[in-house]
C-alpha cells in the first residue's frame, strides 16, 4: 500500500513546517523566510504540480495572516504616545520618496511602494531576542513598524481600489462602502463588548483557556473571513478587509487575556505557514537562479535600506540618539511579510511580472537575514533605559 500524490504531497508540506521552526531558532533566521525557501525547493525539485488543497490552504493561511497583523496594532497606544505623528512621518517620506525615485530612474512605481513596506513581523521578535522590548528605545521602534504597517495596509488599499476603478466616482464610492462596512463592523462589535460587559464570568471563561469548545477562536476565525468578505463585496482585495477586520477587533476588545495566544497558535502553528510556502511554491527555481535575478534582488536589498533613511533625519523628533536612528532603519528594511504581500498583491493585480513577484521574494529573504543581524551587532550601543509599568522611566 503506498500514498497517492495527493497524499504524497501533504505529508512533505506537513513534515517540512513542523521542522521549520527548529530550525530556523538554530540558525537565527524568521521561520517564514525558511518556509519560503522550502516551498520553493519542495516544489521546484520534489513536487511538479500544486495540489488543489495546497492553494485553498496558502489563501486561509494569507487571509489569517493579515487578521493577525491588524489585532497586532494598538491604535490607542500608539495615539496617546504622543509621538504617533512623527511615527507617521517616518512612513510618509518613504511611500514619497520612494516611488518617485524608481518611477525617475524608469522603474514600475509599485515597485517602489512595495520597497518602502514596513513591518513589525520581524522587528518584535529581534527586539525581544536583544532584551530591548521593554526598553523607551524598544517602544519607540515598535511604534514606528506598526504606524508603518497600518500605512502599508492603507497604501495597498488605495491603490488596489485606483488599480479597479482608477480615480473616479466609482473609486470614492468604493473606498466610502469600505469605510461604511468596518464601521459597521466596528458598531456591531462594540454592541458585543457592552453585552460581555454584563456577562463577564463567560466572558473570562472565553478569553482564558476554560472553554472546552474554543467558543471565542471559532468566533475570531468567522470574524476573520467575515472581513475579507466585507472587503470583496466592498469592490477591495480580501485580505485587506481581513487585516482591517483584525484591527477594529483590536480597538474594541483591549483586553485579550490568554485569547490572543491562542489565535496565534492556531494561526502561526497550523495556517500561516501554508501562505509562506505556498509563495516559495509559486516561484520558479530557474529563473531565480539567474545572475541578472540576484542582481535585482540585490539592489532591492539596498534599496530597501536607504528607504527607511528617514529614521536618521528624524531620529531626535523620534526621541533617539543618531546610532539609535541607523539602527532603527535597519531593523526596519526587514519587512518580509508586507513586501511578500505587496509583491502578491501586485503580482494579481497586473502592476508586477511574475519574474519581479519573485525577484521582490528574493530581496525580501535576503533582508529579513542580513539586516536583523547587523541590528544585533549594533544592540550593545542601543539605549538600556526601560519603561516600569506606570509609565517611569528605569535604569538598569
Amino acid at each position: 500500500m503506498s500514498l497517492n500524490p495527493q497524499q504524497s504531497s501533504m505529508l512533505l508540506v506537513l513534515l517540512g513546517t513542523a521542522l521549520i521552526p527548529f530550525i530556523a531558532r538554530r540558525l537565527r533566521v524568521p521561520s517564514a523566510a525558511l518556509e519560503i525557501v522550502y516551498g520553493l525547493l519542495l516544489f521546484n525539485l520534489v513536487i511538479r504540480q500544486i495540489p488543489e488543497w495546497f492553494d485553498l490552504l496558502r489563501e486561509i493561511g494569507f487571509i489569517y495572516l493579515m487578521f493577525i497583523a491588524g489585532m497586532e496594532l494598538d491604535l490607542r497606544q500608539l495615539w496617546h504616545s504622543g509621538k504617533s505623528g512623527w511615527y507617521a512621518l517616518v512612513s510618509v517620506i518613504s511611500f514619497t520618496l520612494t516611488p518617485l525615485l524608481f518611477s525617475l530612474l524608469g522603474l514600475p512605481f509599485f515597485l517602489g511602494v512595495t520597497v518602502a513596506m514596513i513591518s513589525a513581523g520581524i522587528v518584535i521578535p529581534v527586539l525581544k531576542e536583544c532584551d530591548l522590548m521593554e526598553s523607551s528605545y524598544g517602544h519607540a521602534v515598535v511604534g514606528v513598524a506598526l504606524t508603518g504597517e497600518l500605512l502599508s495596509i492603507l497604501v495597498l488599499t488605495f491603490i488596489d481600489i485606483g488599480h479597479l476603478h482608477g480615480l473616479s466616482w466609482y473609486g470614492l464610492l468604493a473606498f466610502l462602502r469600505l469605510a461604511l462596512f468596518f464601521g459597521l463592523a466596528y458598531g456591531v462589535l462594540r454592541l458585543l463588548y457592552l453585552l460581555a460587559w454584563w456577562n463577564p464570568e463567560r466572558v473570562a471563561k472565553v478569553m482564558e483557556s476554560e472553554d472546552p469548545v474554543e467558543e471565542g477562536i471559532r468566533i475570531l476565525v468567522t470574524l476573520a473571513f467575515a472581513g475579507a468578505l466585507i472587503a470583496a463585496l466592498a469592490g477591495a482585495e480580501p485580505i485587506l478587509g481581513s487585516f482591517l477586520g483584525g484591527m477594529v477587533f483590536s480597538l474594541v476588545f483591549r483586553s485579550k487575556g490568554r485569547f490572543e495566544e491562542k489565535i496565534n497558535a492556531v494561526g502561526f502553528g497550523f495556517l500561516i505557514p501554508f501562505f509562506f510556502v505556498g509563495v516559495g511554491a509559486s516561484i520558479n527555481l530557474q529563473q531565480l537562479a539567474e545572475p541578472a535575478v540576484i542582481g535585482k534582488a540585490l539592489l532591492l536589498t539596498l534599496a530597501v535600506l536607504l528607504s527607511n533613511g528617514a529614521t536618521v533625519l528624524l531620529a531626535g523628533r523620534l526621541g533617539l540618539k543618531r546610532i539609535e536612528g541607523v539602527a532603527l532603519a535597519v531593523i526596519l528594511s526587514a519587512p518580509l511579510s508586507m513586501i511578500v504581500v505587496a509583491g502578491t498583491l501586485g503580482q494579481r493585480m497586473g502592476l508586477v511580472s511574475e519574474g519581479m513577484a519573485g525577484t521582490l521574494v528574493l530581496a525580501a529573504l535576503l533582508s529579513s537575514v542580513i539586516y536583523p543581524s547587523i541590528f544585533r551587532l549594533l544592540a550593545p550601543r542601543l539605549a538600556v533605559a526601560k519603561v516600569g509599568a506606570n509609565g517611569s522611566i528605569l535604569r538598569r
